[in-house]
């Protein structure tokens, strides 16, 4: 069976394709175009593969939708059409009309939550001319959606809401649950973060015992827009109640790190914030190598040297964050909707609460019990090695995929 894959969010799908290789269950390959975002590719991984893909990554100027909506030019379509099997996301779904195989939309976040709706961007237009190509977008990949073959998608509100608003049959809604993978041999916890950090993020860091890390992106203005998708991250939660924690007990040596990167759109919001608190001395704005932030090698030093790592407080779904704070180990604070992951999974050991009274007796938990930070730094670490590992991953997808492509 071959396998293409091509809308590498966050080396989702790279991992995916590592994991349809393990054992020969799939002949599975990843496409990608050179200008995609550096988090985006394998090396921000795993290093070793920059300038040295094995002959599985493809990568080229005709790998993108951008050839196909500005000229027509098909031949992205026709080296998909080579495939049993397409998986597709970001701005894949262009494609799914035209290709002759199976087609699955595995949906990241705005993928399905914005492009298709041009009144959701969240940036907005800068011309009636942008606001048009837009709308030739959302065309595209609103056709797209309605006709891939199925949708393997989560329970949380921005994803279902956005489906009802398609009015997508749920047939074509896979009911299985295909978790996003984590290659955990890779994201792991290092064991000697503090040699892996520039010098002057370690004099930041230097003067805490206590260390929440917080690498999601900033957007704490609450909109119905930003809700419906799931942007709202209710970052202002957070420092609300780690200021409660601090008065509450007393605690001066607390921080909570952030990388300073240009994608958090609420920086300014969030030190008004943040000052009218009273919290700056405890909190440490990380400087990365770029104003894009930091490369996801260099996360895990942050992620194994924190005592706690904190993702969002706003619509109740999570992320990648989650995923990598769990798989270093860490206690992970995140607000999630209990009955979609009710549906996914038997038990989880995420620490869940949007209420900034309850999220500071969730930061005193970890801060005083020692013991119980590492032991739930421990589930933590269980929990993605067995729902979200390529080891596990492997016997999900293959049973699920027997069920929703294989049989009628």
């Amino acid at each position: 069976m071959k396998v293409a894959l091509y809308g590498n969010i966050c080396n989702i799908f790279f991992t995916l394709a590592k994991c349809l290789r393990q054992d020969n269950l799939a002949d599975a390959h990843l496409y990608l175009h050179p200008g995609v975002d550096f988090q985006n590719r394998p090396e921000s991984d795993e290093p070793d593969l920059k300038n040295n893909y094995p002959d599985w990554i493809h990568e080229d100027s005709r790998w993108d939708t951008l050839p196909f909506l500005k000229r027509r030019d098909k031949s992205f379509i026709k080296e998909l059409n080579q495939y049993d099997i397409v998986f597709l996301s970001e701005f894949g779904p262009f494609l799914a009309p035209y290709l002759k195989g199976k087609t699955i939309f595995f949906p990241t976040g705005s993928d399905l939550t914005v492009t298709p709706f041009p009144r959701n961007h969240v940036v907005g237009y800068k011309s009636i001319k942008d606001r048009l190509v837009w709308e030739y977008i959302a065309f595209l990949q609103k056709r797209g959606i309605r006709s891939v073959s199925k949708i393997f998608t989560q329970p949380f509100f921005p994803l279902t809401n956005a489906l009802e608003k398609l009015k997508i049959s749920k047939t074509r809604i896979s009911p299985s649950y295909y978790p996003v993978l984590i290659d955990t041999s890779v994201i792991r916890k290092i064991e000697n973060p503090l040699a892996g950090m520039a010098e002057n993020n370690l004099v930041l860091l230097e003067p805490f015992k206590f260390v929440i890390f917080h690498p999601s992106r900033l957007v704490i203005k609450k909109t119905k827009k930003l809700i419906d998708t799931g942007h709202w991250k209710g970052n202002d939660n957070l420092l609300k109640g780690f200021a409660l924690f601090l008065k509450k007990y007393q605690v001066s040596d607390a921080c909570i790190a952030l990388p300073d990167r240009i994608y958090s759109g609420d920086r300014s919001l969030a030190k008004e914030i943040i000052t009218e608190l009273g919290i700056r001395s405890n909190i440490v704005w990380l400087q990365p190598p770029s104003p894009d932030g930091f490369p996801r090698q260099q996360l895990l030093n942050f992620y194994s040297h924190a005592d706690m790592v904190a993702d969002e407080f706003g619509t109740g779904w999570f992320g990648s964050v989650v995923l990598e704070g769990m798989a270093c180990e860490k206690p992970t604070l995140c607000f999630v909707d209990e009955d979609a992951m009710k549906k996914m999974y038997p038990w989880h050991p995420i620490l869940s609460s949007n209420d900034p009274a309850i999220i500071a007796d969730l930061i005193a938990r970890i801060y005083f019990n020692k013991e119980e930070a590492y032991s739930l730094g421990k589930k933590s670490r269980e929990w993605i090695e067995t729902y979200h590992s390529m080891h596990q991953g492997q016997k999900i997808y293959t049973d699920n995929l027997r069920k929703d492509l294989f049989t009628d």
